[in-house]
Order: structure tokens, then C-alpha cells, then sequence
């Protein structure tokens, strides 16, 4: 009787660990706005949008990641340079900020996205910076530059 219990306590433990560890940091609670099939990129005109920027000084000084899907939204915002490593809605807030200011189209070159990514997130004097954009109705745009 008494290894019974032990072994369902235990069975509790790990299940608890297992759910814990599962959980998504980088889930947004509050999005922008609400998202149904319909208006998945209404927002900002994209549904994913993923940086990542390095300098002279290190590689991945600056990543953000954004993921709007019908049921979920994902941000990640990490930036080595400022020691700023945001994920969930922290993340969420610092990017709507960008996205706002940001205007990006998807008919424009890459050139342009790219710059325009650069100055957005203010990081001018990039060796490398990889984008990656979905636009709404669009398939996936991937662009990389280094100067």
C-alpha cells in the first residue's frame, strides 16, 4: 500500500514538472488587437516577422520574433546591446512600438524592407541582418544583407 502511494505521488510530481515546463513565455495574453481567421494581419499587415542583426561587436545582438496565429500570439524581443531580453507581452508592447513606426509593404525591394527594419530597430551599423516577413496574403518574404 505504501509503494502505491509513492509511486502516485511521484506520478503527481512529474506530471506538475512536465506541465510547468511546458509552459510559452513567449505568449502574448493581450494582443493589439483580437485575432479571428479574418483579421490575422489586420494589425500591422503581416502575420510573422522575424530579425535577427549582428554587429562588428557579436552575432544576434538584436532578435525579435513576432507569430500571429488564430489561436495564439507569440513576441520575443532580445536585445544584447541594451541587456534588454523581453518575451510575452513585455516583448509585445516594445514591438508594437516598432511596428507602428515601421512602414514596410510587401511590393516594396528587399533593400528597402531591410533598411527600413534596420532603422526601425535602430541598429544602423549592422555586419548581417536577416528579415523574415509573411504579409498578409502573401507567401513568405526571407531577405539577408551584410555590408
Amino acid at each position: 500500500m505504501k509503494s502505491i502511494r509513492t509511486i502516485h505521488i511521484f506520478t503527481l510530481f512529474t506530471a506538475m514538472l512536465v506541465i510547468s515546463a511546458c509552459t510559452n513565455q513567449n505568449l502574448v495574453t493581450n494582443p493589439p488587437s483580437e485575432t479571428s481567421e479574418e483579421s490575422l494581419g489586420e494589425t500591422y499587415g503581416f502575420t510573422q516577422f522575424n530579425v535577427a542583426i549582428d554587429t562588428k561587436e557579436m552575432k544576434q545582438a538584436l532578435t525579435a520574433n513576432y507569430d500571429e496565429k488564430r489561436d495564439k500570439t507569440e513576441a520575443e524581443y532580445e536585445n544584447k546591446i541594451e541587456d534588454l531580453y523581453l518575451h510575452g507581452n513585455a516583448a509585445m508592447e516594445k514591438l508594437d512600438k516598432i511596428f507602428n513606426d515601421l512602414s514596410i509593404e510587401p511590393d516594396m525591394d528587399a533593400e528597402d524592407m531591410v533598411k527600413k527594419a534596420s532603422e526601425a530597430f535602430e541598429v544602423i551599423d549592422y555586419t548581417t541582418l536577416k528579415l523574415t516577413i509573411k504579409f498578409k496574403g502573401y507567401d513568405t518574404k526571407e531577405m539577408m544583407m551584410t555590408k
